[in-house]
């Protein structure tokens, strides 16, 4: 407490509030208890805070800061009986000013009162009709309430008032969102933009739009025009690079990448980016030479590593992979995603052993991680054991019981192993706790047409999987089977 006094004392002296001692200062001068109030409040000392505050506005009743900062004081030290009563003289005592009626909608709206902070915003709303502030919190206040219709009312009126707001065409714009009205969306964000054409959350919007509707030029020009004032804007950029890869436009999308990198050459995400950029483009020798050059430059640098081992598999290289990760992995051991990649690179390599002691070695650190155990299953299964990839997978049935993809496994190893009717009652286990499973589906169906066990309900099965996945050219060529199966020769060919 001497602390705080001797602070506001000094601050007292040294701002000019009083040439008066100490003593005078505190018993006669209200600018020296604001003071305290402030530092103590500063400090946290909140008790402190309200003491001195209080005492202020008992010698300054006419000063409506000390008013706000008395009430949320009060509030604030468990006095709301208190402060609600000075709350009321406040509103008296100021009733004719409209920044009294904003902080008690304020007030209210914190502590958690919002239909009196409604209340009183409408009241406000009705002495001061034109007042632009109380119109704006009003309009705010309903967006909040999804009060859409009283808040366009208001905001439209607010427009004529104020026209050069990009802060109002922002809010109408996102009112017509809210309606799914794009086309006059749109139009306010682009009135929002001709005011501040760098109104961040306005251009982002507008291209996503233009994004969605597949406009990729004029997403294109609205981005390169936030970039013509802001260059190194890598959100701007980041979506520059989408909206090239939207479009198609492989050239553009690799430079504008490579930019991204060179302004943060750490940036991870823009580094994967680039690297399925490349792949998508069937471009992964060029990937590769570009990465094996940065991890020459950058030798220390483990996540261009691990990007390096997946160009190496992108091109078949599954040694150098091997190689690769290997190395990371003495520094990560605990990395799930390494881990996945090497054991998939042992697989490739038909190193079965080392995979699953990889697996044995982090599902130790991991029991209840019941995925590792079905990971582990396909594995045993690929190196032809698949009575020990079924055991793997009832381990895991243990720890995930409705877990559609053990109950779907489970179906493949049984059928795999020669009980059909297990499998059978596992595939509608996995629909019956996943409905739109299309692997379950098209699996289930497929094998009613193939072995003459129900071929109409198979192809209702597999035609179900095809909504789910309409291109999937295993389901397809279920269907076709079905239809050939039923003799609908024509059918069946169209599919295939």
């Amino acid at each position: 407490m001497n602390k705080i006094l001797k602070t506001a004392i000094s601050l007292a002296i040294f701002t000019g509030m009083s040439q008066a001692s100490p003593k005078a200062l505190s018993g006669e001068n209200p600018l020296f208890y604001y003071g305290v109030c402030k530092v103590a409040k500063d400090n946290q000392d909140t008790k402190t805070a309200y003491e001195y505050c209080k005492k202020a506005l008992n010698l300054m009743p006419d000063t409506p800061s000390i008013y706000r900062e008395t009430i949320f004081l009060a509030y604030s030290i468990g006095k709301k009986e208190e402060a609600f009563e000075i709350l009321k003289k406040y509103n008296e005592r100021f009733k004719n000013d409209p920044d009294t009626y904003i902080f008690t909608a304020f007030f209210y709206s914190v502590v958690k009162q919002p239909e009196k902070s409604l209340s009183v915003l409408e009241e406000a709303y009705k002495k001061f009709p034109n007042n632009e502030k109380i119109i704006s919190h009003l309009a705010d206040t309903y967006l909040e309430n999804k009060k859409i219709d009283k808040a366009k009312e208001l905001l439209e009126k607010l427009s004529k008032i104020k026209q050069d707001d990009p802060n109002l065409y922002f809010k109408m714009a996102r009112i017509y969102l809210f309606e799914n009205n794009l086309p006059k969306a749109e139009e306010y964000l682009k009135k929002t933009l001709q005011l501040d054409k760098s109104y961040k959350p306005a251009w982002q919007i507008l291209g996503e739009i233009y994004r969605q509707q597949k406009r990729f030029d004029d997403a294109i020009n609205l981005y390169q025009s936030v970039l013509k004032d802001d260059p190194q804007n890598l959100d701007a950029l980041n979506r520059l690079f989408q909206a090239y890869v939207d479009k198609d436009d492989f050239e553009n999308a690799a430079k504008t990448i490579d930019k991204i990198i060179t302004i943060n050459p750490k940036d991870n995400d823009a580094i994967l980016k680039k690297f399925l950029l490349y792949i998508r483009y069937g471009k992964s020798q060029e990937i590769l030479q570009d990465l094996k050059k940065s991890v020459e430059e950058n030798p220390s640098n483990q996540f261009l590593k691990f990007m390096l081992g997946m160009a190496y598999e992108s091109v078949n290289d599954f040694q150098n992979a091997k190689n690769i990760y290997e190395e990371l992995y003495k520094q990560q051991p605990d990395n799930e995603e390494l881990v996945d990649r090497l054991v998939q690179v042992y697989v490739n390599l038909k190193e079965y052993e080392k995979a699953l002691d990889l697996y044995n070695k982090l599902y130790l650190q991991n029991p209840q991680n019941y995925r590792i155990l079905l990971s582990m299953s396909d594995i045993e299964d690929k190196r032809g054991n698949t009575k020990r990839a079924l055991d793997l997978v009832k381990e895991a049935e243990k720890i995930k019981p409705d877990d559609a993809t053990v109950h779907f496994l489970k179906a493949v190893y049984l059928d795999k192993l020669g009980n059909w009717q297990e499998a059978e009652k596992s595939l509608l286990k996995a629909i019956e706790i996943r409905p739109n499973f299309p692997d379950a589906l098209n699996y289930l169906g497929y094998t009613y047409i193939d072995r003459n066990i129900n071929v109409d309900k198979g192809i209702e099965l597999v035609q179900k999987a095809l909504q789910l996945s309409p291109d999937n050219p295993a389901y397809l060529d279920s269907l076709a089977w079905g239809y050939y199966k039923k003799g609908d020769y024509k059918k069946a060919k169209e599919l295939l």
